[in-house]
């Protein structure tokens, strides 16, 4: 991960052709920007939960404007509704 990257920001997120929201993260990066394990993305997958995924033979991958999207569908307002 860079260093230049805000917290909970995938480093490639931060600069470079990864600044485009249909670039591709690891899961690993996708667990850091979500502020929750890779092991909890591998269970939403099971569980057909989560964000949206790619994935290419046994290789996952997620596109950073899918967990935009997922962020923003689970934002809830401050008097408890979902927003």
């Amino acid at each position: 991960m860079s260093t230049t990257s805000r917290p909970g920001t995938p480093a490639s997120a931060a600069h470079g052709p990864a600044a485009q929201p249909s670039a591709l993260v690891t899961p690993a990066e996708a667990a850091a920007f979500l502020l929750t394990t890779v092991g909890t993305l591998a269970q939403w997958r099971y569980l057909r939960r989560g964000p949206a995924y790619i994935k290419v033979g046994r290789s996952v991958a997620y596109r950073l404007s899918d967990l935009l999207d997922y962020v923003e569908q689970t934002r809830v307002s401050h008097n408890g509704a979902a927003a």
